[in-house]
């Protein structure tokens, strides 16, 4: 890709003109600006973030800098999202057995559907999820974007508290630094779907002690 020959002056007046057109047109190209990242512009210009990532050849958590051309997908029409219904058998976790309950359609649901997952330092789902991959990659399906960090998950939308949690809904915990350091999706009966670094993409219980003493609160995206 070339890069802007009128150096970053030209490039940042450039972009303000790119910013100021929304949504984006098919063929169009925007231009990096200081504070920018790929969150913020696939939501200013209506795209999707993995599509402006992958029409880029970047990854959703790429460092993007000031001057930067960035070439703008064509917005993705409004979908259903595929959903992968939830296993018949019993899940087995830690030499007992948890019974998939059903759980309603959207981001629970969706979330079931990875159970088995390896897990992945940094992964969206290519060959593996960490924890905050996970809820980006259920969300994506859905079309609404989330940023991949569980302490930046733990800013957007609204604060639930335990006693109000439904299926869909995200549950942090304070495990291995202070903070929402891990986040998993809420299925129901104090049951969450989340991707462990040694179990991969399973279910687990907000009762179990560990993770009851660690839990942090719930927000709902």
């Amino acid at each position: 890709m070339r890069m802007w020959r009128g150096g970053v002056a030209p490039a940042l007046a450039l972009a303000g003109m790119l910013w100021a057109s929304s949504p984006a047109d098919a063929g169009q190209v925007y231009v990096v600006r200081a504070g920018d990242t790929l969150w913020r512009i696939s939501r200013h210009l209506g795209v999707r973030p993995l599509d402006l990532a992958a029409a880029n050849h970047l990854v959703l958590a790429a460092t993007i800098h000031p001057g930067l051309r960035l070439a703008v997908p064509d917005p993705a029409p409004p979908t259903t999202a595929q959903v992968i219904p939830p296993p018949t058998n019993p899940v087995p976790e830690r030499g007992r057995i948890l019974h998939v309950a059903p759980v309603s359609p959207g981001p629970a649901r969706i979330a079931v559907g990875l159970l088995g997952r390896p897990y992945r330092w940094s992964g969206i789902g290519n060959r593996g999820f960490d924890c905050s991959g996970l809820v980006v990659h259920v969300f994506a399906a859905l079309g609404r974007p989330v940023p991949h960090s569980s302490f930046e998950q733990y800013q957007v939308g609204t604060l639930v508290s335990r006693g109000a949690l439904v299926p869909g809904d995200l549950v942090f915990f304070q495990t291995y630094s202070a903070g929402a350091s891990h986040v998993g999706i809420y299925i129901g009966e104090d049951r969450f779907v989340h991707a462990s670094y040694s179990r991969g993409v399973v279910i687990s219980s907000i009762e179990e002690p560990y993770y009851r003493d660690r839990f942090l609160g719930g927000r709902r995206i």
